[in-house]
């Protein structure tokens, strides 16, 4: 049997007939066998099927009207590399395919089910070849029979295949037997089971039947003599057998400490000796091991000698057709199918057993947790699609090339012109600034997290904290350099970007993927230096207003949710309105103007920070990487950097001249932006926010800031019937909603919290079937279970829990009834244990325990909060002192509980 490691690549072909039957048996043909690729007909999958096989990706298309009939799926193994291609869905026909380079020949190779109730013509066989690229292999079940490929007779749909291969000069391939075994004794065997090819004359194909899996289909083997292209794995530098020892001591030895420093140029010299010393020295402690794939599936001795007897009693019964022979065959097929469930529960029951609180739980969760997404083409703009790694790669290059740049559409050039004055004009004469110490260098090095993913360079924290002491001398000498020069070096500003699926987002769009930036690690090293540096500075100066929340030490977004809570708390005390406008600002962090940055951070930094920082911001670049591809490189025109340390300081100094208005409060958390505005009339208050939203335009405007009106919401929370008059920002409404969603919590116009509970179940609910299988069987370890809650459950109804957790009762029991169900399905508790003693033997607390415990922990560290904001939050009544006039629990009456 030719196999995946030779220079041949394995293609079995299998009509299901209703794939979730026969996945145990099929995964261990496909392990046994070692198969490279399975096209699978009549899948009977609908979009919510999903039958994972480990070691194999799967792609499917089901039949248009998503029931449990036809379909096709290709299992393709993890290990090679190719392209998913778009499927064909019509009822006549469904088809998936992706594209291999066999032989660097780029080939489509697809799975193809026809169901036999249509009538077919040329015309469908068109529509469909069509699609396909020049090279094609397409294996199925066709329901078509003609004399030429082995058939008893033909059929009108063998007929037009026939004469339609004839006319394009396809191929043909059928196996030497039949591949359909009718359940009737009285129906004769037949070939339904076939390939259709146009390969070049340098790849031979071979055809073949095989006696497994069991369906009344025969399994088909196609041999193509073309080695299979193996998809490369990510490069590092340190794997689990580097001698950590012996790097350090080949970069003591290779290491140059007499390096000129003098200008930009020889800085990023030296950086890059340095890395280039850092990155041999890696690999040259890292001994070659040749790749072993161990692909086997091991299974006892007694399911293999089952499997060899319905192997012959299958081979026999094809043969003889006798009913006996068939009975037998049907038994040990029954037997097989459930041994090998039983099997593998064993060894799901032994993985259960043996999880711990370590990796292998959280492998498990995670496992679980995971979002799979599909490998779609993605849908270029003018409408053709992109499904090459290389083709995806330099698509996301284009999208995220415009996106960071600024809003060429906003530009106020009376403002640009003062930005452009102010930045022109000579800067202050300035002493030199301290330098960096190697114990500062060394400091930052070992608080750095071990998981973060390396930049271009493969460097990590891992790699960084094996150093000798003279590496970290000269990378402290290269700092203090760039500090000198005020020169941010350039290969530290080239970043990698990935991208990550949104969920519930369409994945054939390209805006609907996430960018994670992953910057040299030495660079970010470098950032948090300077980033230590600066803060005294910005807090001097009071830069940032204290309604900013946002990326500040000893701030939380539930700080900022506690005052919203309390406005709407004091109006509906008072018999007042309390308007809120809740804005969306566009893609905030990707279109900072660097110009009008540059002018802010001018008005109060040193010159020697300001100019570093000035460095930092121009003539950067990225690079997409998308599976095996990478694309061109593109500049960054606008933005603060994805993934930087500074980032985030820098947005809050860019927004934190917004302006305010004495008649209406403001709530930030980086760009989440929140105005109130409180009155008795709803007119009066629609105009304070009115003039605090003309205000803000105007800001909006001069620094190039775009605001989502769309996705921005107006929302009145009162215990009136009529909501305030609608407000706009730049003349454009803002729409209004009974509750919106900010920070995490979904707040109702009556404060109930009502909404925000049911959410919060679903949610949890959902979460909770995901890891069903974790949490809910009888050999997982109950402190394990408990762990898995504790980690992954709670916390989703525990955020912001302070507030909303003195809510009325039949909200909270909503959460408490959750809460019941898992703590009686993790201990299997029968109905006679009560929920008292479950949640006393498991010292779990009531939601509203946790309620009182959480506020209570919560309250004690407001007072003497250096934000006077925060501290004017402990007290024990709301903000204002309202008169107590309605019968509701505000979070406060934790306290005294």
């Amino acid at each position: 049997m030719p196999s995946s490691t030779s220079n041949s690549i394995l293609i079995l072909q299998f009509n299901a007939n209703g794939l979730k039957n026969h996945v145990n048996e099929l995964q261990l043909v496909l392990q046994e066998k070692r198969i490279d690729i399975a096209l699978i007909s009549e899948t009977h999958f609908t979009k919510h099927s999903y039958v994972p096989i480990t070691g194999y990706n799967l792609l499917k298309s089901n039949h248009p009207d998503n029931t449990a009939h036809g379909g096709a799926a290709i299992y393709i193994k993890s290990s090679l590399l190719y392209q998913p291609l778009p499927n064909f869905c019509q009822p006549y026909l469904q088809s998936c395919a992706i594209l291999l380079y066999l032989n660097n020949i780029p080939t489509t190779i697809a799975a193809i089910y026809s169901p036999p109730r249509h009538n077919m013509n040329i015309q469908n066989y068109v529509d469909y070849f069509s699609t396909l690229s020049h090279n094609f292999i397409i294996g199925g079940d066709y329901n078509a029979k003609h004399i030429s490929w082995g058939c008893r007779a033909n059929n009108p749909r063998g007929l037009v295949l026939y004469n339609y291969t004839n006319l394009k000069s396809y191929n043909i391939l059928a196996p030497p037997g039949p591949t359909y075994w009718p359940t009737s004794l009285r129906k004769k065997p037949d070939i339904l089971d076939i390939f259709v090819s146009n390969t070049p004359s340098n790849l031979f194909l071979t055809t073949g039947n095989l006696l497994e899996p069991t369906s009344d289909h025969s399994a088909v083997l196609l041999t193509v003599s073309a080695s299979p292209p193996i998809r490369s794995s990510a490069p590092k530098l340190f794997h689990s057998n580097t001698d950590r020892c012996r790097f350090h001591d080949l970069v003591d030895q290779n290491i140059d400490m007499k390096v000129s420093l003098k200008s930009p140029q020889e800085i990023d010299d030296a950086i890059n000796k340095l890395t280039n010393v850092i990155q041999s020295a890696a690999w040259e402690a890292t001994p070659t091991q040749a790749k072993f794939s161990n692909n086997s599936f091991s299974i006892p001795e007694h399911i293999r000698i089952l499997i060899a007897n319905k192997r012959r009693a299958r081979a026999l019964f094809q043969r003889s057709r006798l009913p006996s022979h068939k009975q037998n065959f049907n038994s040990l097929a029954n037997s097989l199918k459930k041994i090998l469930a039983k099997h593998k529960n064993h060894l799901q029951v032994n993985y259960l057993t043996n999880l711990s609180p370590n990796k292998s739980l959280w492998d498990a969760t995670k496992k679980s947790l995971k979002n799979a997404v599909p490998n779609t083409p993605l849908v270029k703009s003018d409408g053709s699609f992109a499904t090459s790694d290389a083709d995806k790669a330099e698509l996301f290059k284009i999208h995220l090339a415009d996106t960071f740049s600024p809003h060429t559409e906003i530009q106020t050039p009376q403002n640009i012109e003062i930005v452009k004055q102010y930045l022109d004009s000579p800067l202050p004469l300035y002493l030199p600034t301290k330098s960096f110490t190697p114990n500062d260098v060394k400091y930052a090095i070992q608080k750095y997290s071990l998981k973060k993913s390396p930049g271009f360079d493969l460097i990590t924290a891992e790699v960084a904290r094996c150093l000798p002491k003279r590496a970290i001398i000269l990378l402290t000498v290269l700092f203090n350099a760039a500090l000198r020069l005020t020169y941010f070096p350039l290969l530290w500003k080239f970043s990698i970007i990935i991208l990550f699926h949104k969920p519930k987002k369409p994945p054939d769009l390209p805006s609907s993927y996430r960018p994670i930036s992953l910057l040299p690690f030495f660079a970010k090293i470098f950032e948090r230096l300077i980033l230590k540096r600066i803060l005294p500075c910005i807090y001097s100066s009071n830069v940032l207003p204290n309604t900013q929340f946002g990326f500040r030490a000893n701030h939380s977004t539930t700080h900022q949710l506690h005052r919203l809570v309390d406005a709407i708390s004091f109006s509906l005390e008072k018999k007042k309105y309390c308007s809120c406008v809740f804005l969306d600002v566009s893609q905030a962090f990707d279109r900072v103007w660097h110009e009008g940055l540059l002018y802010k951070l001018k008005l109060f930094l040193p010159p020697t920070y300001y100019l570093l920082i000035k460095s930092y911001l121009t003539d950067r670049h990225f690079q997409v990487r998308f599976g095996s591809s990478v694309s061109n490189i593109a500049n960054i025109n606008a933005g603060v950097p994805q993934g930087g340390i500074l980032s985030p300081i820098l947005y809050n100094i860019y927004a934190a001249d917004q302006p305010t208005s004495l008649n209406t409060t403001v709530a930030e958390f980086a760009d989440d932006k929140a105005i109130i505005a409180i009155h008795e009339d709803p007119i009066s208050a629609s105009q304070n926010l009115q003039h605090h939203l003309n205000l803000l335009s105007n800001w909006y405007d001069n620094w190039r800031v775009k605001v989502n009106q769309s996705k921005s919401l107006h929302t009145t929370f009162t215990l009136r019937l009529l909501p305030c008059p609608e407000v706009s920002l730049a003349d454009i409404p803002i729409p209004s909603s009974q509750s919106v969603k900010y920070l995490g919590l979904t707040i109702d116009r009556r404060l109930t919290w009502a909404q925000h509970v049911r959410e919060k179940k679903l949610a949890l609910n959902a979460r909770i079937r995901l890891l069903k299988t974790l949490l809910t069987n009888k050999h997982t370890k109950l402190n394990i279970k408990l762990l898995i809650y504790k980690s992954l459950i709670k916390p989703m109804w525990t955020y912001g829990l302070q507030l909303w957790g003195n809510a009325k009762k039949t909200n909270l029991n909503k959460i408490q009834t959750v809460q019941n169900k898992i703590l009686r399905s993790i201990t299997n508790a029968p109905p006679y244990v009560s929920n008292f003693t479950l949640h006393t033997d498991l010292k779990m607390k009531t939601i509203h325990e946790e309620a009182k415990t959480f506020y209570k922990r919560f309250f004690n560290k407001l007072s003497g909060h250096s934000n006077p904001l925060i501290s004017g939050l402990a007290t024990h009544t709301i903000p204002g002192n309202p008169p107590r006039r309605l019968k509701r629990n505000w979070c406060r009456d934790l306290l005294d509980e």
